[in-house]
């Protein structure tokens, strides 16, 4: 075979490739840069948000990784977001001179944490274990529980890993610094989801899209914006609830049978090297409260997990003084309610011999 015919018919272009750089061009960019991030940071300081740290499953192995350094009076709390709203950590530690470790995530059940906790040997603490019906009796197939999981594993090499060293110290001195770093607040995404919104297709499942609606701070502990408790924003709140519950009929209930016997084996894990497990149901109303009686009654869920596991519990519906509170968004309290739930049920405990750290003198219920 003869050697390949090249057709020298075809026109070829060849761009020309710069021989330096253009400064002029550089600086130029680097100026609409330094610009525009100045705008943004008036602005950000006229808003005068709280500081919010970032929703990052960092801020999470952050916490995780706390436990290395505990004392057998130590209490974890875990669960969904009802309780980085619910249970206020400077007030715990106020109340009973020890400061929990928060490490509930948005939207995940609280056994994948709890099987963790049982596998560490070292840990002899008390495990605050927050039930959500909504979250903590989903299937495990939902896809949303992958969120901690991966925390979880990212727990695992964190500790040796340059890049979560490097990116926490620089989170931490940047975000008190400069408030346009609130990407929460400054997401182009979210602004634009909300702020112009296009109708959906008929029967279209919507994306969950968080708008800034809460901040979290470094202890992972979250409150809801004073706009956003005086009733601001609700329609961003009701349009993720829809999509959210429309995903959970899907994927329906986990075999409560098979979850209880897990919780079960964990928790004699824990209770087997001194330490101890409480169920906590905080408040919720309104169509949340309904769809969890609807689809996760008491009797054949929490009641169930509580018989079977032999650990006390605290339910906000048996106690007069938890009962009537409620919620911003039917399901997280407020930070003046949060207070005042924090501070019962740290009374409640105590009475039932689950605290053993006296009161503070002067320690006031409301």
């Amino acid at each position: 075979m003869g050697a390949p015919q090249i057709d020298t018919r075809s026109a070829v272009y060849l761009r020309s490739v710069p021989s330096r750089m253009h400064l002029r061009t550089l600086f130029s960019v680097i100026g609409l840069l330094f610009a525009f991030m100045v705008i943004m940071e008036l602005k950000a300081r006229n808003d005068n948000f709280p500081l919010n740290y970032p929703f990052s499953g960092d801020m999470w192995v952050r916490q995780w990784l706390k436990l290395d350094d505990i004392s057998d009076e130590q209490v974890v709390v875990i669960g969904a977001s009802r309780s980085q709203f619910g249970v206020i950590v400077k007030e715990w530690e106020q109340q009973t001179a020890v400061k929990p470790i928060l490490l509930p995530w948005p939207g995940q059940a609280p056994h994948p944490v709890l099987f963790e906790l049982a596998d560490r040997e070292s840990f002899r603490g008390t495990v605050i274990c927050s039930i959500a019906p909504t979250f903590s009796f989903v299937s495990k197939t939902v896809p949303w529980a992958d969120w901690i999981r991966d925390n979880i594993k990212a727990s695992q090499t964190a500790k040796w890993s340059l890049s979560y060293h490097l990116s926490m110290a620089a989170m931490e001195f940047l975000r008190p610094r400069f408030k346009c770093l609130n990407d929460a607040a400054y997401s182009p995404v979210a602004y634009g989801f909300f702020n112009f919104p296009i109708a959906n297709r008929e029967n279209l499942l919507a994306p969950v899209i968080f708008g800034f609606n809460a901040t979290r701070d470094a202890d992972i502990q979250m409150r809801y914006l004073d706009r956003v408790e005086n009733g601001d924003n609700q329609a961003q709140l009701l349009t993720n609830r829809s999509s959210v519950f429309r995903r959970l009929k899907f994927f329906g209930a986990a075999d409560v049978q098979e979850l209880v016997g897990e919780y079960k084996a964990a928790i004699e894990k824990i209770e087997s090297r001194g330490g101890k497990v409480v169920f906590i149901r905080p408040p919720s109303d309104g169509f949340f409260r309904d769809y969890e009686r609807q689809h996760y009654p008491r009797k054949a869920y929490f009641d169930l997990l509580v018989t079977e596991t032999q650990c006390t519990a605290v339910h906000f519906e048996d106690h007069d003084e938890l009962k009537d509170f409620i919620c911003v968004d039917e399901s997280h309290l407020s930070k003046a309610d949060a207070l005042k739930y924090t501070r019962r049920l740290i009374n409640i405990l105590r009475q039932k011999g689950e605290l053993t750290v006296a009161p503070p003198s002067g320690g006031d219920d409301d």
